[in-house]
């Protein structure tokens, strides 16, 4: 694999209410002993948690990405959090059922690889991610299908 170029992360949704999440990225850099080098971070918030906003603020983007490009490294070890600032309206939980977010990487070696997870309303989610797949270790889930602590390697 090419470690000279690093990989590109990218976060984004469909679902009309992603504005009530605040998006932290953070990855851990590794060489290939397992010994971090370096360190990388992206964040998107729209509003303090428990801001309980009626609509997205004005200056909310039509198209929301979160994006970070990580440097050359061995392999990588990021976490993905989406943290609810704002609650859905009701209280019924089932007129408030998972929405989806996508999540594309750009390998090294070129290769893109996407992936839908799909992200409770009411808690948002904690998400590890570990690349490449080949440092994925036996017995652990690759694809998340709910929100909540999931682990996941594409």
């Amino acid at each position: 694999m090419d470690t000279e170029k690093g990989y590109h992360i990218e976060i984004s949704s469909p679902y009309g209410e992603f504005w009530r999440y605040n998006v932290a990225l953070m990855c851990g850099c590794f060489d290939a002993r397992g010994e971090r080098c370096g360190f990388a971070s992206a964040e998107s918030c729209v509003a303090e948690v428990g801001a309980a906003l009626d609509a997205p603020p004005a200056d909310y983007p039509a198209r929301r990405r979160v994006r970070l490009d990580v440097p050359a490294c061995d392999h990588l070890i990021c976490y993905l959090y989406l943290i609810p600032h704002t609650l859905p309206a009701g209280r019924d939980t089932d007129a408030a059922p998972p929405f989806p977010i996508r999540l594309r990487i750009r390998r090294p070696d070129g290769e893109e690889r996407q992936q839908t997870l799909h992200i409770n309303q009411w808690s948002g989610a904690s998400i590890e991610l570990r690349l490449p797949e080949e440092r994925h270790a036996a017995g652990e889930p690759s694809a998340p299908e709910a929100a909540g602590t999931a682990k996941t390697t594409l």
